[in-house]
């Protein structure tokens, strides 16, 4: 399906970096100049984030560029989420500092992104409810952990992530993958305990409700916790 008609939205709006930091996790962008093809695929866990496609992702699409998508199953069925092909669309993303083909080598914060914080907040916000999870240790003591193949991108949040007073600690990991039969190298990123999750609630935050059903839990175990009651009593719709 060609999409070719499409409203550009302003580089300063808050919505677009939040959706090119969804399409630096999830997303990928490719070009076929000999077929005149130019596809954005962006997929997810076909179990729980269906609604983050149907809820989030495509209305986004919809307000941003004025481009109808419709969330659906790809990959066999092993994946969840949207594809579309629109030159104007890829262009405008690319121009904008997405990678094309490729990712993990060009993967970068868009340059127009990191001249104001809260539009870098809302990158980080978009690559988090795809590449980042929260998990809670014991079931009481959160972690959020985020992991790539890229070490520039990742280092490049990381140091984004100190300048705004966050503790994160960085780690390269290799492992053996059978699947593809070599070993893989990974860059993760992660920050752990109560004053780290309430910090990055109230700078950054999530959209996925992957990641907000285990804020919601972690505020129902820690309770008796100052820190938490105070955040609990600050930030109720947590709790909606």
């Amino acid at each position: 399906m060609k999409l070719k008609q499409i409203k550009l939205p302003s580089l300063k709006n808050e919505d677009l970096a939040y959706l090119c930091g969804v399409l630096a996790g999830d997303g990928s962008i490719y070009v076929n100049y000999k077929k005149y093809d130019y596809a954005i695929k962006c997929v997810g866990n076909p179990i729980k984030e269906r609604g983050f496609y149907n809820d989030i992702i495509a209305p986004l699409f919809f307000n941003l560029f004025s481009l109808i998508v419709i969330p659906k199953f790809h990959d066999k069925e092993t994946t969840y989420g949207i594809s579309l092909s629109s030159k104007n669309l890829v262009n405008f993303l690319v121009d904008l500092g997405l990678p094309c083909g490729k990712k993990y080598d060009q993967l970068k914060i868009p340059e127009p992104f990191l001249k104001k914080r809260e539009l870098t907040f809302a990158f980080v916000r978009g690559l988090a409810d795809t590449d980042f999870c929260l998990t809670l240790k014991r079931g009481k003591y959160p972690r959020i952990i985020g992991t790539s193949k890229s070490n520039p991108f990742m280092l490049q949040v990381y140091s984004f992530l100190k300048k705004e007073s966050f503790c994160p600690y960085f780690q390269k990991r290799e492992y053996y993958d059978k699947r593809v039969d070599k070993i893989e190298i990974t860059y993760s990123i992660s920050l752990s305990g109560h004053k780290q999750l309430i910090l990055w609630l109230n700078k950054i935050g999530f959209r996925n409700n992957r990641n907000l059903k285990q804020v919601k839990e972690w505020i129902t175990k820690n309770n008796s916790n100052n820190k938490v009651a105070t955040f609990k009593s600050q930030k109720p719709f947590f709790l909606s």
